[in-house]
């Protein structure tokens, strides 16, 4: 019996053995060989739904001084088109809310002292007070100063997340996936944090239907509000000036398409009070902490970008947006080249002196998108809903 059982363990710590070795040299997650990993190697498995456990672990190893940080909109800025690549990364997640931002912030922060941090800011995610996390989030997992790195509660979660990254049969099903090159991956992921899709499904005027339904007009009946979210990122920019980090903020930008979709649902006065809200915030904070009010950046009155055409398929490769919310990485680059650098005046600085009349601005770019594309837009309208006509 007892050389029985002895088998027994000795078999068993023999398999966990070998898969965790088989995982940790798969590394699907490309979170214990992260440094240095190629597109290729982070983009054998889809991480879209892994990023609330990768994304802290890879703050450890990278260790960035420049973070940018946002929802998947954000994405598509590449911090290393201005910043050092080398002490830069991007820490945006999928449907990230205010409350995960500004813990991730501080986890950051924790792991190497910030010294830029830019912040991308959807109208569509900051009017939703709830969920306050998304799936897959955890706390422990973020650490709040650099002594929490050391405390017993962090090491734990450090542990629980090895053994499931390591020893579950999940993770060896994606290593698997991974090795085999079986696994549906419908995005690019790249080593600096960034992504972009290469989905050929939904392309063009379909993107912007399926986009238009499912983030705009399916939640019209939704509860939304501002107050929540500008307390949470009051304390975010409270944080980001007690500790020195040089912060810059934008909105991202979106089709002018879009900005219609929220007119037509009654929520327009809440997309433009969202921008005023968002000056006053920052000067308040601004002045209780004796700073400037950090710059935000705003870019849904660049003529020519967010009213390009709605492109038919075929020719979706020249637009500036891959489905009227997302924008690509060309657009993406130029944002944060406006953003930290004088080589190009594009887009705008929003403050108490310019934001009516930027308001304005976006108003005159939606009439005449709309008056020049009145017979498009309706069809494109109705096949998100027939409630919009």
């Amino acid at each position: 019996m007892k050389s029985y059982l002895l088998i027994t363990a000795v078999v068993s710590l023999s398999v966990c053995f070998s898969v965790g070795l088989f995982n940790y040299v798969i590394d699907p997650y490309a979170i214990y060989h992260y440094k240095g990993a190629a597109p290729e190697k982070i983009s054998r498995i889809d991480q879209f739904s892994y990023m609330r456990i990768t994304k802290p672990w890879r703050m450890r190893q990278a260790s960035p001084k420049e973070v940018v940080i946002g929802t998947s909109r954000t994405a598509r800025v590449s911090p290393k088109t201005v910043w050092d690549k080398k002490n830069s990364y991007n820490l945006s997640v999928p449907g990230m809310t205010m409350y995960e931002m500004s813990r991730f912030i501080e986890h950051a922060n924790a792991n190497e002292h910030l010294n830029k941090l830019m912040i991308g800011l959807d109208f569509e995610a900051f009017i939703s007070p709830v969920p306050r996390v998304q799936s897959g989030f955890n706390e422990r997992r973020l650490a709040r100063t650099t002594d929490d790195l050391t405390r017993p509660p962090y090491v734990w979660q450090i542990g629980v997340d090895a053994a499931q990254t390591l020893l579950s049969l999940p993770s060896l099903a994606l290593s698997l996936s991974a090795v085999f090159g079986t696994a549906k991956v419908p995005r690019i992921y790249y080593g600096d944090g960034t992504w972009k899709s290469n989905a050929t499904q939904l392309r063009a005027r379909g993107a912007f239907v399926y986009v238009g339904k499912t983030t705009i007009f399916d939640r019209r009946n939704e509860s939304m509000e501002l107050d929540v979210n500008f307390e949470i990122l009051s304390d975010t920019l409270r944080f980001a000036h007690r500790q020195g980090i040089e912060t810059r903020l934008f909105i991202t930008p979106e089709h002018i398409f879009m900005i219609d979709l929220w007119e037509r649902l009654g929520f327009g006065d809440l997309w433009r009070e969202f921008h005023r809200r968002l000056v006053a915030v920052n000067n308040t904070v601004a002045i209780e902490m004796g700073a400037n009010p950090f710059p935000i950046f705003v870019f849904n009155a660049v003529s020519g970008v967010v009213d390009e055409p709605v492109y038919m398929a075929k020719n979706a490769g020249k637009s500036w947006f891959e489905d009227g919310a997302h924008f690509r990485k060309r657009l993406g680059d130029k944002i944060m080249e406006a953003t930290w650098t004088d080589r190009d005046a594009f887009g705008a600085r929003l403050d108490d002196h310019s934001v009516e009349a930027y308001l304005v601005d976006v108003e005159k770019i939606r009439h005449n998108f709309l008056a020049s594309n009145a017979e498009l837009t309706a069809r494109l309208r109705r096949a998100i809903s027939p409630d919009l006509e």
